[in-house]
């Protein structure tokens, strides 16, 4: 299928809809029909990004800035691909060598890269609530590509678009259980509310240091023997202990939270006999999973990875268009 063809076959499917958000920094700025209607078109993308010829111009004549305050492999490339194979033109700038370093404050930063009219800026920062100032300060359609310990929403998106191929659309009901650093994970701040919108049952294992206090606010339970949580599981969800966020230090030794929280095939046999194991990466062997869950069928790691280079191309056509109906916010100053 040619280019042309395959651009209006994607159009046709669309049905000229759109997301009710200009700008995607929580998984909350979707309705559950965007969600769905981004797992429609992203089904219809995979036999695109599948074949030889992968670029087509939907997004031809557009601006998408990377802006990347932290370091990342697939998240900014995922985003730096599904761009150019959309056709916009895609810059790349890291927080090394962003004006930033010599002391800009954020807020001229966001208004120095809108001067330039860009249509998108996919934004990941480790300060929480970074990219919701950026969206509010720039007329560009903005993504959070993960803020803090926020939230991480196109990773929630592609976590759940990922269990759908396994599982089924009909998720209600089925047992999630998260098992790792929730308290320093942007990701689980977006996979439990996705979570929620689509009725799975959310169980968190994790010891008491690594959990956040309003826990049981959210209707997530908390299983801290990991035996008890995996127990007819449907997903196993693995968070890395974020040791670059202190995270070591709220645990006795890495040596014993392995021993006690790592995701093994002795432990999974607990879970049920098609339960599929998931983490958003990078993974660290022999402390998240242990390889010989790593390298089985259980792992359907690598299928998240394709998933989220489907998804966000969705995401990046969807809210490419948005610069002219979006408004910024004003900024007032005192008169002396």
């Amino acid at each position: 299928m040619d280019a042309q063809t395959f651009e209006k076959k994607l159009t046709q499917k669309r049905k000229g809809q759109c997301l009710s958000c200009t700008d995607l920094i929580s998984i909350e700025d979707l309705s559950k029909k965007d969600i769905e209607m981004i797992f429609d078109l992203a089904s219809s993308t995979e036999e695109l990004l599948k074949g030889n010829m992968k670029k087509i111009g939907l997004l031809k004549g557009k601006t998408q800035i990377n802006f990347f305050l932290e370091n990342s492999t697939r998240t900014r490339s995922s985003f730096e691909l599904a761009g150019k194979n959309l056709g916009a033109d895609t810059i790349n700038i890291s927080g090394d060598s962003s004006s930033m370093k010599k002391g800009e404050t954020l807020l001229d930063t966001a208004i120095t890269i809108d001067q330039m009219q860009p249509d998108i800026i996919v934004i990941r920062s480790a300060d929480s609530g970074a990219s919701r100032f950026f969206a509010k300060n720039v007329k560009a359609a903005v993504i959070n590509a993960g803020d803090g310990w926020n939230e991480h929403p196109t990773q929630a998106l592609l976590d759940l678009y990922t269990i759908t191929k396994f599982k089924g659309k009909n998720l209600k009901g089925k047992k999630l259980v998260i098992v790792g650093d929730v308290l320093h994970s942007r990701v689980f701040g977006s996979l439990w509310r996705i979570a929620r919108m689509f009725e799975l049952s959310v169980t968190v294992c994790a010891p008491y240091t690594l959990i956040p206090s309003n826990l049981e606010d959210l209707n997530i339970k908390h299983e801290p023997d990991i035996e008890k949580a995996l127990k007819d599981a449907d997903i196993v969800y693995t968070l890395r202990l974020q040791t670059e966020r202190a995270a070591a230090s709220y645990v006795p030794t890495l040596r014993e939270y392995s021993k006690t929280y790592i995701i093994n095939a002795k432990r999974m046999l607990l879970a049920k006999p098609d339960a599929i194991v998931m983490h958003p990466g990078p993974v660290i062997r022999e402390l998240d999973v242990h390889t010989n869950i790593l390298e089985s069928d259980k792992s359907v790691i690598p299928h998240q990875v394709f998933s989220g280079y489907c998804v966000r191309f969705v995401v990046l056509w969807l809210l490419g268009e948005n610069r002219k109906n979006k408004t910024v916010e004003k900024r007032l100053y005192k008169q002396f």
